[in-house]
């Protein structure tokens, strides 16, 4: 029977689920210091020295069932939906943990009344992936004082009340997205070279790191220059519309530049919409799923010029969430993953890694 259920229809599981839990064995008296061989990423912060909770907290009791709360920022896009099912496969390898998903829908006053429905139920630890950064901080850090440990997923929140952060840097995934943008634009002779944006969502921490990150990569050419941005809320259909906007206000555009693959995808379809050339415009993406409609084919298929292979995390959190709870591990406060950029010339190679379908070989 599979142990991970969806939104809050298990509160009775749940409370039953806590009563089952009662400690096995006696409680352990300190936390116990990470290996570097555990840590999949680079460590950027390393683990507070009080510890990953509290100092008036004690360290979790031994269980037989660890109850995890996963609260989702947004489970239409693809990307959390491949989250989601990361972590999911990850727990299955743990017969004693329960995982239940909640969805906010890019809902912040949603998002917070789920985190407030696992303090309630007593979750034994929380992965969050905030929709937005300022408005989930509250709810976060009240999870955290009640010494319920806080993993912060792809999305940071404000301030330093929570376990651990497990994310990539978006800041250096949109210079190295810059950075391809402007050796693409000098190398076709494009003066000026003219760029539209589609945006995440306002307010979210990617969104913003993005942006900043690509401006600050784009200033390797000076004729690089973005003429239009739009927030499309990381949606393919919202990007559609922005996208044909966009295109209607600048009609010569060289480069579109989007958030994540999705909204890229949108946007060569309302360029095709617009009756322009498609194939003078170099579509940029993030994000990279191995899937059928994911960035890897995409490139492959020689829609998108280039996308960034944007790690989920998933597997990663449930693993910390094993040392954090079972063997009172006292993780690192930051952990960055790695990125790899997608393009014509290495695609195949690494759909043969991710094993996309149009991989010729299995990892």
């Amino acid at each position: 029977m599979r142990r991970f259920f969806s939104e809050l229809i298990i509160i009775g599981l749940l409370c039953l689920g806590a009563l089952r839990s009662a400690p096995v064995s006696a409680q352990e008296t300190g936390w116990n210091a990470y290996d570097p061989a555990q840590v999949d990423g680079k460590v950027i912060i390393d683990s507070n020295p009080d510890g990953p909770l509290p100092p008036n907290c004690p360290i979790p009791a031994p269980k037989s069932r660890y109850i995890i709360g996963m609260s989702q920022a947004n489970r239409a896009e693809p990307w959390r939906e491949l989250m989601d099912k990361n972590i999911a496969d990850a727990a299955e390898e743990h017969p004693e943990l329960a995982v239940v998903f909640t969805d906010a829908r890019q809902d912040n006053a949603k998002q917070i009344s789920d985190v407030r429905t696992f303090l309630t139920l007593k979750v034994d630890l929380l992965i969050i992936s905030p929709n937005e950064a300022t408005p989930l901080t509250d709810v976060i850090r009240e999870a955290y004082q009640k010494c319920v440990p806080v993993i912060v997923l792809d999305r940071a929140a404000n301030g330093d009340q929570f376990t651990m952060f497990i994310g990539a840097n978006n800041v250096a995934i949109g210079q190295a997205a810059g950075r391809y943008v402007a050796r693409w634009c000098d190398a076709q002779h494009r003066v000026p070279c003219n760029i539209i944006e589609l945006r995440g969502l306002e307010g979210s921490p990617p969104a913003r790191d993005r942006g900043d990150g690509f401006r600050d990569g784009i200033k390797a050419d000076p004729n690089a220059r973005i003429v239009g941005s739009q927030n499309a809320d990381w949606l393919r259909e919202l990007a559609l519309d922005r996208a044909a906007t966009l295109f209607q206000e600048n009609p010569h555009v060289d480069v579109v530049y989007a958030h994540n693959d999705p909204m890229a995808e949108a946007a060569i379809v309302a360029a095709q919409n617009a009756k322009l050339d498609i194939g003078k415009i170099l579509f940029v993406g993030i994000d990279g799923l191995p899937t059928a409609e994911g960035g890897i084919m995409s490139v492959l298929q020689k829609r998108l010029g280039v996308t960034y292979i944007y790690p989920s995390g998933g597997r990663q959190a449930i693993n910390w969430a094993v040392q954090i709870l079972v063997h009172h591990v006292n993780p690192p406060r930051k952990i960055e993953l790695s990125f790899d950029e997608v393009r014509a010339d290495n695609g195949q190679a690494i759909c043969n890694t991710y094993a996309c379908p149009q991989a010729t070989q299995r990892p």
